[in-house]
This record gives structure tokens, C-alpha cells and sequence, in this order.
């Protein structure tokens, strides 16, 4: 073949490549999604608000990133002198812990904030005043994940290096856990865990549980090359132990729901891909984000029933552009969230994008699925990890930044 021919070859496949690539973007991101009827029947659209592909950011007509929507679906107090206590307008945000900090969780008292400070490696407790003092004097250095156990006695730290450890802060021991375990959830009563066993032979890779020192193991569900579409995520009714998702098409997949004793649940469209979720107080139901081509690709909020036969009923979106994971409930019918100003087209597909978008706080009754701007802070936060105190009396939250521990006073 001559060197001519070559060039021509190469020339023809290059063209071919970028005309290929040129259509899947076409079709991935410019190319308009088609209606796509709701699969399940008991799928709520609330009356009188928007289609999924808006959002509820901003307060007529708002508009909401870069959309308008009905003022009618938003109670909103305008914004006017900074307020200590959150009524809708901008309100002061407290500096609690001026440290990069992981794991922020409220105590068992239901009053105090316990913390990782990333600095020194050690815990602390955190009172609503701003008193900080030591949880225990030992440092646990360079810790990369934090679990803790829902009675606030156990947490898991995960190390860089793949190292686990359950340490008990009530008796002091220390128990370490096998390098390949990773992705932990404690049941509910804070005595076993579930997780990954990832070992390099994929044909012994499982989704498990065990005794909370780890003792004791049992298999649940092979896991195979599987590992970013499973969830761990034991639900507080102690029936679900993970989720895992499926492609259905390119906007929509299918979640599953994996039992503690095998049992074959039902599963549930969810309408989107990154899906992140919350597990309700008492279980009934799941908080989760998707994104989507009807969303511009920026992550959605969705509600539904996730127990038991009722699973997948009442399916309804929230309409709020967010990620479930910068929202909390207060208890099974109130949800606060933290909600980006606006979000660039793509922020779901890649999260980055919004990492120095400011928060305002929202909250969301789920009896009638109004929304309401609780908070326009005083200063520019991007917020994670969000924490009610037991009294319903103060919102804490993490800059995702920074690191920060930051208090927002509601009454």
C-alpha cells in the first residue's frame, strides 16, 4: 500500500470519527428529549407547578435558572436587613468551626455536634452556643471516610490506603476491619454493618453484612465487576440493606432494592442518572436527585414510597435543582435543602461546575409539596452535610470549600 493510499485511508477515518462523535454529542446534549409518558400509575404531578426541567432557586414570574416559573408554587419572603433567625430574607450564618472538619453528625443528645477536625485528627463535640470540647484525646490521623453508627458509641473510619477501623468511643477499644471492605451503612440498632467485600477476584466480590466489630459475616448478593450502581444504604425500617440501579434507556433507569433476608421487592423508575438518595426518618419513603436531557442535565429532586408492596407509589418531583445529598429531614413530612443560585447546564453530569455556586436554604412540606426560601445567607456558601438539631432550632452545614461548620438559626 502506498504512502498515499495511507494518508487518504487515514484522512477518510478521521473524517468518519468526528462526524460520529459530533452526532453523539448532538444526541447526548443538544438534541431535544423526547415526551416520555410516566411509567408507573401512581406517579403524582402536582397540580399547577412546572414540568420537571425547571428549578425552585430564586423568587409575577422568577426566574429560575435561567427558566420562569409562577411565583404561586413559591412562598417566598423577599430579602431586606440581614436576620438572625431564618424568615426568607438574607440571614446571618454562624462560624462554629473556623477548621476543615469531616463526619459532622449530631450527637445522641439530639442538642450537640460531634466532628472530625481534619487538622489535628481528632473528634470533637459542638454545642449550639459554639462551645467546643474534646469527645475523646486520641487522634486518628489522615482519616478519608467517617461512618457513624446511629447511636453515635461506633464509627467506622476509612483510611487512603484502604485501612478500616471501628472505633467505640463509650469503651475505648479499637477493631480493625479487612482491607477489601469498604462502602459501610450500621443497621439501625447500630449492632451490625453492611457493605462491599471487593477482593480482586470478582467472582468473590459481595454485598454482606457482619456483627458491628466484624466478627461475624454473612453473604447477601454477588456483586461481580458491579460497584458504582450499588448503594449501601440500610433503611431505618431494617428492611433494605442496598440499592442498585440498571440502564432502562437515556434518561431513565431502573432502582432495585436488595432485603436483608433475600426477599424480591418491587422496583421503581427513576428518571435520570447520579442518583443520589436519603432514606425518610422512619423509612416510608426515599429522597433522590437524578439528572436528565429534561433537566438540561442538571440534578433533580424526586420522592417516593420505598417500603414494602407500596415501593415505587407516588413517585413525585420536588422541582427543586439540587443533590439529595445537601438535604435533611426534620422529620417524615419536612425537608430542608440546600439549593445552588443557578446551575450551569451540565452540573449533574459533572458536579464540579458548581463547586463556587452560593446556596440559599429552602424547605419543602411534603404533604403538599410546597416550597418555601427559608434562607439567603449573609456570605457565599456552598453547603453539605446538612444536620437539624432535635429542636428543629438551628440548621448546621458544611462549605463544601472550606470545610467549615456552620450554624443557620431557624427559630
Amino acid at each position: 500500500m502506498s504512502e498515499r493510499t495511507k494518508k487518504i485511508i487515514f484522512i477518510i477515518i478521521f473524517l468518519v470519527i468526528t462526524i460520529l462523535l459530533g452526532y453523539l454529542i448532538y444526541y447526548l446534549f443538544l438534541k431535544p428529549a423526547p415526551s416520555v409518558p410516566p411509567e408507573n400509575i401512581n406517579e403524582i404531578f402536582p397540580e399547577g407547578l412546572p414540568g420537571a426541567e425547571v428549578n425552585v432557586n430564586r423568587p409575577t414570574y422568577i426566574n429560575v435558572n435561567g427558566r420562569l416559573i409562577p411565583a404561586a408554587n413559591i412562598n417566598v419572603t423577599p430579602p431586606s436587613e440581614v436576620s438572625t433567625i431564618a424568615q426568607g430574607g438574607i440571614t446571618q450564618v454562624t462560624t462554629l468551626a473556623n477548621v476543615p472538619t469531616s463526619g459532622a453528625t449530631l450527637a445522641s443528645n439530639n442538642r450537640d455536634l460531634l466532628y472530625y477536625n481534619q487538622s489535628d485528627g481528632k473528634f470533637y463535640k459542638i454545642d449550639s452556643a459554639g462551645n467546643i470540647s474534646l469527645l475523646i484525646d486520641k487522634v486518628f490521623h489522615d482519616v478519608d471516610s467517617i461512618y457513624w453508627a446511629p447511636d453515635k458509641e461506633k464509627v467506622i473510619l476509612e483510611y487512603p490506603d484502604g485501612s478500616n477501623i471501628v472505633y467505640n468511643f463509650t469503651t475505648d477499644k479499637q477493631v480493625t476491619l479487612p482491607k477489601h471492605w469498604k462502602d459501610f451503612t450500621f443497621s439501625p440498632t447500630s449492632k451490625k454493618i453492611a457493605f462491599k467485600s471487593w477482593t480482586v477476584d470478582k467472582e468473590d466480590r459481595w454485598l454482606a453484612i457482619s456483627s458491628d466489630d466484624g466478627s461475624t459475616s454473612k453473604k447477601i448478593e454477588a456483586l461481580g465487576d458491579v460497584d458504582e450502581t450499588v448503594h449501601v444504604e440500610w433503611s431505618p425500617n431494617k428492611q433494605i440493606i442496598a440499592t442498585f440501579t440498571e440502564g432502562r434507556d437515556l434518561d431513565r433507569q431502573y432502582l432495585f432494592f436488595v432485603g436483608l433476608h433475600e426477599e424480591r421487592f418491587n422496583a421503581t423508575i427513576i428518571e435520570g442518572w447520579d442518583y443520589r438518595s436519603q432514606w425518610s426518618p422512619e423509612g416510608e419513603r426515599l429522597l433522590y436527585s437524578v439528572y436528565n436531557r429534561n433537566t438540561n442535565l442538571n440534578p433533580t429532586l424526586w420522592i417516593v414510597d420505598a417500603k414494602g408492596e407500596n415501593i415505587g407509589n407516588n413517585r413525585t418531583p420536588l422541582y427543586l435543582q439540587t443533590w439529595a445529598d445537601k438535604c435533611t429531614f426534620a422529620d417524615a413530612n419536612i425537608l430542608y435543602c440546600a439549593v445552588p443560585q443557578y446551575l450551569e447546564k451540565g452540573s449533574g453530569l459533572i458536579p464540579e461546575v458548581a463547586a463556587n455556586v452560593a446556596d440559599d436554604f429552602y424547605k419543602i412540606d411534603l404533604r403538599t409539596y410546597s416550597k418555601t426560601l427559608m434562607a439567603v445567607p449573609d456570605g457565599s456558601y456552598n453547603a453539605s452535610n446538612l444536620t437539624l438539631s432535635g429542636d428543629g432550632r438551628y440548621l448546621y452545614f458544611v462549605d463544601q470549600n472550606s470545610g467549615n461548620l456552620h450554624q443557620l438559626r431557624l427559630k
